[in-house]
Order: structure tokens, then C-alpha cells, then sequence
């Protein structure tokens, strides 16, 4: 083996050989130790058990047969522990079905033995490169949370505090929306909210509020959907004492309690004829009186009504008030739902993930690779709501600092398991399909294709030329691979 030379201190990884086999484990640790990396070896996985417990590593290198039990089982221990340290698995023959398992469990590679120098000192220095990479962006999360709490200090001690913070996302969507409620919130109209549910119509409705010149008052909420027609009049207008059986005493109405203020009614789309026409003298005079009384009260709100119902559907079949409707709509917003969005999800993920761990007091420091793929590529019927929940339910179970594959719902954890051909087939060939249909699936753009397989555009480039997949062409721009030779495209292990 070749002697390669010595890696600067910043680039120096520790790295833990794991090899039944004394001569060749010593052969690989004396090439890691004379190219600079911090290097040990292990016979046994009781050992290798034990040094892993003691101290971190940056690289674990773990023959696919070593006792008492075998390298898969040594793999999902190293993870369990340390799930940020690179695990490659090496082997002298390997089934199709071992591969499958390695790289469901966590593996970076698997390579077959004996593995030459020049490849251990490559996986050696890929694995500092990406603890200090890991390393610089806790650094700069750390510096960014600080920045921002002093800021928003800053903006308290001043009065400076921008409501519009809470709306996460710079999709050029959300971008389109801030605007529209920044412009909005300096008026005092009737706004209808509309979007699917859980797309964040409660949270705009009172960003609206504490924006405008009412922020001041109060912020009253009503869900229409959840009383009946005659406790919805009472909730919504309020009632006089003997008013009705159980009316014990004077009840002020929602309108009243968000007198100066903003009212919000939620699920506006689902109340009554009866309540719809009450609603519609409401905003015509301004005016209302309570359930049994006579007494004529001034509505002086900010009304925000949302709905997940087309509206104009309803009033075609009669089942909407077209004067109401006409009346609510003065300034109509539309809330897109998270899959028209789908560059916010990593944002949306990262700031659920670190409340969820504020709220649980641990620290998480991000999730795995894959698993933000995963959630760009799936629909989020739920929207944000779904998004905000499966984070909660993946942090509470997580058993590491980094939510990986393995703590996603059922149902996203199929998506993320990589499909490889039933039969046989060697490991040039999976790589080979594994290529093609990252490639295919990135629409022949090798930046982004590159950066799903989670390697370097020249390690891409390299990889298409030896399996004679076209010649690489600028940066990845979008021009369509044609592959030299057809197959059928199937996933398989990440290089």
C-alpha cells in the first residue's frame, strides 16, 4: 500500500478499524496513521463496543464477519451511539441482501476487500471534512440564535418587534403573501382567509392584528364550526341574564370582548342561514344586539374570517350568502398550501425541530441525510399543521441528537428506504442503477443529482465516465444525461 502524505491538523480524522483479520486490520491502521489520521484497530466487536462507548470517531471502518455477531449489528451500534460517525462496511463477497441491509441501517459505503489506500485515506479525510463542516455549522447556528435574540431584544426595548417574523418561509410564494399582509394590516377592511387546512390561517390572522393599528386591543377568536346555531348566536353576540333556560346571568358576546380590537372567525364557511343573516347586519350597521336583548351595541372590530370551503361553490348551491359572501371578501387572501411551497419545508422543519426541543429541553442538532428529501417529496395533505406534527412525534421518540430515517411515521419511512432489484447483481452494478435513476429523477441536472447522492460534482463526473454515462457537461444546469446504455433505473447505495 502507498504511503500517502501527512493531512493537516484540522483535517486529521479518527478512525476506528474494526477487522477479525489481525494482519490485514494492523495494515489498514498503519496506512491511516502514515497518512496523518488518528488511527486504531479492533478484533472483536466486544471491542470495538467499548472503545465507541469511551470516545467519539469520525470514521468506523467494519468487516461485514466479525464476532460475536457480524458488521450490520456493529453498524446499528455505532449509530445508536454516535449516529453523525460514518460507518463503511467492507467485505471479501457480499449478497445483494447484505448491501440492502447495510445501507438501510445507516451505512456510507460498502466496499469490497482488501481496500486499497488510497480509498481508506479518501473515506479518512471525506469523514474530517464533514465533522468540521458539522462542526462550522453548529458554530454559525450558535452565533445566528444569538444574533437573533439580540435582535429581538433590541426590537423590544425599542417597540420594534415585526409580527411578520412568525411566517416562516422564503419560498417566493411566502415572499408574495408577507407583502400582501404587510399592505393589508395597515387597513382596517374585512379580510377572508382561505386555504386548506392547517395552512397557517389562525397564525396570519393575528400577525394581521398585532400589525395594524389595532394591536393594541384585543385578539378574540370564534371556530364556527364547533357550537350549535343557538349557543354560536349567544357565543358571537352574547346573551341577557333569564334570556333563555340556563341563562343564569349577563354574557358578553365575542363581539363585545374584541371591542377596539380584531375578531377572528374561523371555519366562517360552515355556519347556519340564521347566523349568516345575523353576521350580514353585523357588518352592513356596525351594530348588534345580544340573545334577549334590547339594547343596541357598536361593533368596533377588525373582522378576519377564514375558510378551507370554496365559498363561491356555496353560493351556487345556495348554501352561502352571496351579500355575506360579497361583504367578507372586501380583501380576500389565499394561504398556498405546503406542497406548492416545497423549498420552506427545510426551513419549516429546522424551526419546528428547534422549538419542539426547547419545549422538551434537549438539544437536536439537525436531521440526518435523507430525511429533509424525504419530506420535500411527500404532499402534506396536513400542510403545515402535519409538518409541525410529525416533527413533535419524531422528536419525542428520537433516541439521538439527529432525527434520522428510522424515527420517521411509517408511512414516510417507506418512502425513504431505497428500492434495489430483487436477484442478483455485484456492487458496480447497483452503483451503475443507483446513478441512473438519481440522474433521472434530477431531470439530468448533475448539481442537484450530485447533491441527492451526496457526493461532489467531479466524484459524479468521475462515476459517468467509468460507467459510460455521458460526458459531464457545465454546472449541472439541467441538460438532459443520456445514458450510453439503457437499464432500468433502481436505488441503491449512496457513494
Amino acid at each position: 500500500m502507498s504511503r500517502e502524505p501527512t493531512v493537516a491538523p484540522e483535517q486529521k480524522a479518527r478512525v476506528l478499524v474494526a477487522d477479525d483479520e489481525a494482519e490485514l486490520c494492523r495494515a489498514y491502521v498503519e496506512v491511516l496513521r502514515q497518512a496523518g489520521h488518528e488511527a486504531e484497530g479492533a478484533l472483536h466487536g466486544d471491542e470495538v463496543l467499548e472503545r465507541i462507548r469511551g470516545r467519539r470517531y469520525d470514521l468506523v471502518l467494519a468487516d461485514l464477519v466479525i464476532p460475536p455477531s457480524d458488521g450490520i449489528a456493529l453498524l446499528e451500534a455505532v449509530k445508536r451511539l454516535h449516529p453523525a460517525t460514518l460507518v463503511v462496511v467492507f467485505s471479501g463477497a457480499a449478497t445483494v441482501d447484505q448491501v440492502l441491509a447495510a445501507f438501510r441501517k445507516g451505512a456510507f459505503d460498502f466496499l469490497l476487500k482488501p481496500v486499497e489506500a488510497d480509498t481508506l485515506c479518501r473515506l479518512a479525510a471525506r469523514a474530517a471534512m464533514l465533522r468540521e463542516q458539522g462542526e462550522a455549522r453548529r458554530r454559525m447556528a450558535e452565533a445566528l440564535e444569538t444574533e437573533r435574540l439580540r435582535v429581538v431584544e433590541l426590537r423590544r426595548r425599542l417597540g420594534l418587534t415585526d409580527p411578520f417574523h412568525k411566517i416562516v418561509g422564503s419560498s417566493p410564494a411566502m415572499a408574495k403573501l408577507v407583502d400582501a399582509l404587510q399592505e393589508v394590516a395597515r387597513t382596517d377592511s374585512t379580510i377572508l382567509l382561505t386555504g386548506e387546512s392547517g395552512t397557517g390561517k389562525g397564525l396570519v390572522a393575528r400577525v394581521i392584528h398585532e400589525a395594524s393599528a389595532r394591536r393594541d386591543g384585543p385578539f378574540v377568536e370564534a371556530n364556527c364550526v364547533v357550537y350549535s346555531e343557538g349557543v354560536l348566536h349567544s357565543e358571537l353576540f352574547g346573551h341577557e341574564r333569564g334570556a333563555f333556560t340556563g341563562a343564569a346571568k349577563l354574557k358578553r358576546g365575542r363581539f363585545e370582548l374584541a371591542r377596539g380590537g380584531t375578531l377572528f372567525l374561523d371555519e366562517i364557511g360552515e355556519i347556519s342561514p340564521a347566523t349568516q343573516l345575523l353576521l350580514l347586519r353585523v357588518l352592513q350597521d356596525r351594530t348588534f344586539e345580544r340573545v334577549g336583548g334590547e339594547e343596541t351595541l357598536e361593533a368596533d372590530v377588525r373582522l378576519i374570517a377564514a375558510t378551507n370551503r370554496d365559498l363561491e361553490e356555496a353560493m351556487r348551491r345556495g348554501a352561502f350568502r352571496s351579500d355575506l359572501y360579497y361583504r367578507l371578501n372586501v380583501i380576500p387572501i389565499h394561504l398556498p398550501p405546503l406542497r406548492e411551497r416545497r423549498e420552506d419545508i427545510p426551513l419549516l422543519a429546522h424551526h419546528f425541530l428547534h422549538r419542539c426541543g426547547a419545549r422538551l429541553g434537549r438539544d437536536f442538532e439537525g436531521f440526518e441525510a435523507g430525511v429533509l428529501e424525504t419530506f420535500e417529496h411527500y404532499a402534506w395533505p396536513g400542510n403545515i399543521r402535519e409538518l409541525e406534527n410529525t416533527i413533535e412525534r419524531m422528536a419525542v421518540l428520537a433516541r439521538g441528537p439527529r432525527l434520522g430515517r428510522e424515527d420517521l411515521p411509517p408511512h414516510l419511512r417507506q418512502r425513504a428506504e431505497p428500492v434495489l432489484p430483487a436477484g442478483e447483481g455485484t456492487l458496480r452494478d447497483l452503483e451503475r442503477q443507483r446513478i441512473l435513476q438519481v440522474l433521472r429523477e434530477a431531470g439530468g441536472n448533475k448539481k442537484r443529482a450530485a447533491r441527492l447522492l451526496g457526493i461532489h460534482r467531479s466524484t459524479l463526473y468521475a462515476k459517468l465516465r467509468r460507467y459510460g454515462l455521458g460526458e459531464p457537461g457545465d454546472e449541472g444546469s439541467g441538460r438532459e444525461v443520456r445514458p450510453a446504455m439503457s437499464g432500468n433505473p433502481a436505488a441503491g447505495p449512496r457513494h
